[in-house]
């Protein structure tokens, strides 16, 4: 294999790869580069400086410890009261925790105008900035019967006021999860940067997750009417990523009155469905790699975690989850085993192939991520990251799906060549069958009219000299009919041989002619004249330069009544060449055929239209031409040339 076949092959399956890549590239790009750039800030002893910050263009990510006041709901007047109790240690967690509360002091310049945004505290929040209450997401309570939980993005305005200090107490309640409490990480910044900021944030996350539902839509359409398991796991698999994103299905799908503890539910059965869907999508992609019973127990698995999920109290459910997600382990790489298996007996691994397998492993390395980083980052958390894994595969799905429609209808078009292909070579045989007949007729012609000639002398009792010489005629072409049927089988079976070129004798040539000739022409009372001729010798195949004389002769008494054909030989061109001709004085040929005579199937007296054909391609064979000379009502004369031997040009 050369060097260009090399590129040529890399180029056929990296070209694809390239250009989905770049193409999520251009999108990542097109998503996060409107997005504003976040600063991280750390809070500091429970205070939030700043004075020294630039925030004319900069949005800024406030990370670090509150105050915190474990198992009290405490207002600002508490604290302006000074009637609070001491603040948590380090070592305190508010996940150990039904209620208590964080406390913010924020030292910036006087008189100025800030807004923070981020999800409320899980499950329930209360916010008081600078002594009001400034929003409220459930109910906090200190019993569980007053708690109601709920979730929220929040954007709460700040002023700084004359002193330069802004206070912000958040109150939270947990009743429902092992896990909550924690302040998350927020941002803050001038009221226009925290709008632009949400709306960076929104379009990244609307977009991506209508757009999966958009896909889910078409992929379901495609499952209906392709028939196939695959797209419809493609579709579910698309709806769950989409929904996967809390901003996209808690805050914005669903309707602000819809219950807390639905919304939850349905979150952690998505996110215990999407390894779910991801392996069996795997499965329907390589469906004969692995076995079937696997598969029921894991469906079964699932179904039994999805019931639990349903019924078991909120606490639990995201044990049972992560269950699940553990539990998918042994079956994915029961399924990768399954799939190199059936790539290494098949030994062969095309450009679609590899698109395929590029996708699953984009997308099964960010629900990986996504799982390993869930509870440690709180943007994974809330926005999911598999987001972009599953449209990287469905990127990659639609390039493999383009290699294998080109190459379905490449085989459709293979397949269309070969019906023409098998069309054209029945026309060829028949054809092949015409000239065969065409040949064979000619000296069976030869054989009868001598013989019908020496049956008649014989019957008469007037035997002439000529006899043995028409009975030798006949034995010459019965030989010939012999040799052009052992031809024919030969041919048949495969065997045949080559025709051979050597020196022919013009003057033994023309001599055979006229013998063969002289019984053809009998039947329209038709003489035949051979004039005499050099003693030259040309280049070819005797046998083939007789055949071409006989059809011409044939066509010549075929339109001639009573009258002369005449055959000749002479000098051509600059001696290198040999002009035969054969002349009638017949009616001629009708002008309107002149431009296609040698065309096969072109006759002008009902016959097959094979004998001029013939005699061109075996005339081109000897490396001459054909040409109609003469033709009108006082007959036509048919000329063609030979190339002489190479020892007399």
């Amino acid at each position: 294999m050369g060097f260009k076949d090399v590129v040529r092959k890399t180029a056929h399956w990296l070209l694809p790869v390239v250009v989905v890549a770049c193409s999520l590239l251009a999108l990542a790009a097109a998503f996060f580069g409107r997005t504003a750039s976040a600063k991280d800030i750390t809070v500091e002893n429970g205070v939030l400086d700043l004075r020294r910050l630039d925030m004319s263009s900069t949005v800024f990510e406030v990370t670090g410890r509150w105050d915190f006041y474990p198992g009290a709901l405490y207002d600002p007047s508490d604290f302006a009261a000074g009637t609070v109790g001491e603040k948590a240690g380090q070592d305190v967690s508010p996940s150990d925790w039904a209620y208590g509360t964080h406390r913010l002091l924020i030292q910036a310049p006087p008189d100025r105008y800030y807004s923070i945004c981020g999800f409320s505290l899980d499950y329930a929040t209360r916010i008081f900035v600078n002594g009001v209450q400034a929003a409220e997401y459930g109910r906090v309570s200190e019993t569980e019967e007053g708690f109601v939980p709920r979730v929220g993005y929040m954007t709460v305005p700040l002023f700084s006021g004359p002193g330069g200090e802004i206070e912000i107490v958040v109150q939270y309640s947990n009743y429902v999860h092992k896990d909550g409490g924690h302040i998350p990480p927020f941002q803050i910044s001038t009221p226009q940067n925290i709008e632009e900021f949400k709306a960076a944030g929104d379009l990244v996350s609307l977009t991506l997750s209508g757009g999966l539902l958009l896909l889910a839509a078409y992929f379901l359409l495609s499952a209906a009417v392709r028939n196939k398991l695959y797209f419809l796991c493609l579709a579910f698999c698309c709806v769950l990523t989409a929904l996967r994103d809390q901003n996209f299905f808690v805050i914005h799908l669903l309707a602000p009155d819809t219950s807390w503890y639905l919304a939850y539910r349905a979150l952690i059965l998505i996110v215990m469905l999407m390894p779910v869907s991801i392996l069996l999508m795997l499965k329907c992609q390589y469906w004969k790699a692995s076995a079937q019973g696997p598969l029921w127990a894991y469906l079964g698995m699932a179904a039994a975690a999805g019931v639990l999920i349903c019924l078991l109290p909120t606490r639990e459910l995201v044990t049972i989850s992560t269950l699940v997600y553990y539990l998918s382990i042994p079956y994915l790489v029961y399924l990768a085993f399954g799939v190199a298996r059936s790539y290494l007996r098949r030994k062969k691994l095309e450009t679609a192939d590899v698109l395929v397998l590029l996708g699953f492993v984009l997308l099964l390395v960010g629900l990986a991520y996504e799982a390993l980083m869930t509870g440690r980052n709180a943007q994974i958390t809330r926005y999911g990251a598999t987001a972009l894994g599953m449209l990287g595969f469905v990127f990659f799905n639609a390039a493999a799906m383009n290699l294998w429609g080109q190459r379905q209808e490449a085989e459709l078009i293979a397949s269309r060549s070969r019906s023409e292909m098998l069309k054209k070579m029945n026309q060829l045989n028949m054809d092949f069958l015409h000239k065969v007949a065409h040949e064979l007729k000619t000296p069976l012609t030869v054989i009868s009219g001598y013989a019908q000639l020496t049956g008649m002398q014989l019957a008469a009792d007037r035997i002439t000299d000529e006899a043995p010489a028409n009975l030798q005629t006949i034995q010459r072409e019965a030989q010939r009919l012999a040799n052009m049927v052992t031809r024919l089988m030969e041919y048949s079976y495969g065997h045949r041989n080559e025709l051979t070129f050597g020196p022919v004798a013009v003057e033994e040539l023309l001599e055979s002619v006229g013998a063969i000739a002289v019984p053809m022409c009998v039947k329209n009372n038709n003489t035949v004249h051979v004039l005499p001729c050099g003693p030259w010798r040309v280049h070819g195949n005797f046998e083939m330069l007789l055949q071409i004389f006989i059809n011409l002769v044939v066509n010549a008494s075929k339109n001639t009544q009573n009258g002369q054909i005449t055959i000749s030989a002479g000098d051509f061109g600059q001696g290198n060449c040999v002009l035969f001709r054969v002349a009638d004085t017949g009616c001629g040929i009708d002008p309107a055929l002149l431009p296609h005579i040698f065309e096969q199937g072109v006759s002008g007296g009902g016959g097959s239209g094979l004998g001029l054909t013939i005699c061109r391609e075996a005339v081109e064979a000897h490396g001459g031409e054909i040409w109609v000379e003469r033709t009108g009502t006082e007959g036509t004369t048919m000329a063609f040339t030979v190339l002489k031997e190479a020892s007399e040009q």
